[in-house]
């Protein structure tokens, strides 16, 4: 039989069906004997679920990233503080626009990327060593200039780690569909089977193993009605065993 390489299925529901179609498939192992189907087979279902059910979803990572994002954010807004001290009293010893502009084309802080702000930093680093006697004066302090320097460093440094987690969400992303569509082609053999043995036997039975059915609400309320099934066998077999 040809695999499914693709699914259509929330993390919840490729959860649900799963767990459906091993149920199914245990009460009908010994009809799936003739297909050399084993207990074996569901049990390994069983296994792609749980290894499923412990991969991490995206949202865990898009919180990272949202996290790291703000961590970002916050680290420039330190940075744009410290370079527009830098340009109040720069202003005041280089007071034209014209000649400003020779050493800062934009002074632009915010809506920029990361990029062109740490540029910007650097070149204060560089212009405060051509001006240093005269903005010393103007209460500008070799410490105001060690502190641009710590930001920029900073802010190279979150922008990495922001690139990292980014990264990590892709490789997870990735990671989690390649988990999610080899359980998918395991349900989708047992279901197989399933439908094989039932179509000219029993209607109802070969509905159950159906993945998807055109009227949706018809199939939710389908596996709502299972679900209680199994949990009323469930209950019985626990109560024989008192």
């Amino acid at each position: 039989m040809k695999k499914a390489s693709t699914y259509n299925y929330s993390s919840a529901e490729i959860i649900e069906r799963g767990t459906i179609v091993a149920k199914l498939a245990e009460e009908d192992l010994q009809c799936f004997q003739k297909y050399g189907i084993t207990q074996k087979d569901i049990d390994v279902l069983y296994k792609r679920l749980d290894e499923y059910k412990r991969y991490p979803e995206d949202s865990f990572f898009a919180e990272k990233v949202k996290a790291q994002t703000r961590e970002k954010n916050e680290q420039e807004e330190r940075l744009i503080t410290q370079i527009r001290n830098f340009f109040l009293r720069f202003s005041i010893i280089v007071p034209t626009k014209k000649e400003t502009k020779k050493y800062f084309p934009s002074q632009k802080l915010t809506g920029i990327k990361t990029k062109e702000l740490v540029e910007i930093g650097e070149k204060v680093l560089t212009v405060f060593k051509k001006f240093k006697e005269r903005l010393l004066k103007y209460d500008l302090t070799e410490q105001d200039i060690m502190n641009i320097k710590v930001q920029i460093s900073a802010t190279k440094k979150v922008v990495k780690a922001l690139e990292a987690v980014r990264l990590e969400r892709t490789r997870n992303t990735t990671k989690r569909k390649e988990i999610g569509t080899v359980l998918y082609e395991k349900i989708a053999s047992l279901s197989h089977y399933g439908k094989t043995y039932w179509k000219d036997r029993d209607d109802k039975r070969y509905k159950d193993y159906l993945l998807y059915e055109k009227n949706y609400l018809e199939q939710k309320q389908r596996n709502k009605e299972r679900d209680e099934m199994f949990r009323a066998k469930e209950l019985a077999h626990k109560k024989a065993k008192f």
